[in-house]
C-alpha cells in the first residue's frame, strides 16, 4: 500500500524520484495526454524504504536494474490544485544506469513498461521550452552539483 492519504481536500504523500542524467539530458516522463513533465518516481510503499521505492519504480517503469544511486534531495513540496491541496515528501535520487541499456537510445517520446506514461530525454539546455513540476525542479537540475550534499527543497506550487 503506498504511503498517501487524504483528509477533505487535503492529500499527503511520499514519493521516491530517480534523476537520471546521460549526455547532457535529462529521463522525465509526463502522463498520457498531459503536458506536464515530471522525474520518474513514485509513491512509497509502507515499510519500504525511499532508497528501495525507487529501485522498485525504476524497474516498474523502464524494466532497468540501478547501478548507482544517491540522494541529492529531499524535498517538501505543497500544491493547491483547484480540487485539493497536495503535501508532498519527496526524496530524490541521482541515479546510473547499466551501460549500454536500450534506454539510452531512445529517441524522442517513446513509451516505457508501465502503461500510461510517455517518457523523453530533454536535453539540460532546453529544460526552459517544457512545462516540468514541481517548478524547481529546471534551476535545481541545472545547478546541480555532484560534488555537493544533500539539498533540503521546500516548494510551493499553485496548478490552478
Amino acid at each position: 500500500m503506498m504511503i498517501s492519504f487524504d483528509n477533505g481536500r487535503d492529500r499527503f504523500q511520499f514519493r521516491a524520484a530517480g534523476i537520471v542524467i546521460h549526455d547532457r539530458k535529462v529521463l522525465m516522463q509526463k502522463a498520457e495526454g498531459d503536458d506536464v513533465w515530471f522525474i520518474p518516481g513514485g509513491r512509497v510503499e509502507f515499510h519500504e524504504t525511499a532508497e528501495s521505492a525507487i529501485e522498485r519504480e525504476m524497474a516498474e517503469e523502464f524494466a532497468v536494474r540501478i547501478r548507482a544511486k544517491r540522494l541529492v534531495w529531499i524535498v517538501e513540496n505543497f500544491v493547491s490544485f483547484p480540487d485539493r491541496l497536495v503535501h508532498e515528501i519527496g526524496m530524490f535520487y541521482l541515479v546510473d544506469l547499466p551501460d549500454g541499456h536500450p534506454i539510452y537510445i531512445e529517441e524522442d517520446e517513446f513509451a516505457g513498461v508501465e502503461n500510461g506514461f510517455v517518457n523523453k530525454w530533454i536535453d539540460m539546455d532546453d529544460l526552459d521550452h517544457y512545462r516540468i513540476v514541481p517548478e524547481f525542479v529546471i534551476p535545481e537540475l541545472k545547478a546541480l552539483n555532484l560534488i555537493e550534499g544533500i539539498k533540503h527543497v521546500k516548494s510551493y506550487g499553485d496548478r490552478k
